[in-house]
């Protein structure tokens, strides 16, 4: 059973009709965990839909990335690669409602090298970091 309906696959397919290079998308799964599962679920279904993503199931726990802590990542964690190389991108949890767009834009923005679009005031400050940024991003409909 597919997680999402033929209506939402045809639109999906539509969608990664454009990947250009093939993304390695990590599973990171927790055993027993019922989200783990359903993500996985839904990685295999877009593999299905568009062969240029990659599904890796990992059962190994990725390392945190300051200044995330281990408690941080105790729930199911996607990360991606392209080439065999980390983005630094992940996702926590289950990429389901109103993050599903922002993941699929930003699976298509990797396998296109699309760099995300930005403000020149937002360009301006990024280039003058010093060091490391973390930054988050949560996605709420409220």
């Amino acid at each position: 059973m597919s997680l999402m309906t033929d209506d939402v696959k045809a639109e999906v397919q539509q969608f990664l009709d454009g990947l250009d290079k093939p993304v390695t998308v990590h599973v990171h799964a927790v055993a027993g965990n019922p989200a783990s599962d359903a993500v996985e679920e839904l990685w295999r279904d877009l593999s299905a839909i568009n062969p240029k993503v990659v599904v890796a199931v990992k059962a190994e726990r990725p390392e945190p990335l300051a200044p995330e802590t281990a408690d941080d990542l105790e729930s199911v964690v996607t990360t991606f690669s392209v080439d065999g190389d980390d983005t630094g991108i992940r996702y926590l949890g289950f990429p389901g409602g109103h993050e599903f767009g922002p993941m699929l834009q930003t699976l298509r923005d990797l396998s296109t090298d699309t760099p995300p679009e930005l403000s020149a005031a937002a360009r301006d400050y990024l280039s003058q970091l010093t060091r490391p940024l973390h930054l988050e991003v949560f996605v709420t409909p409220t």
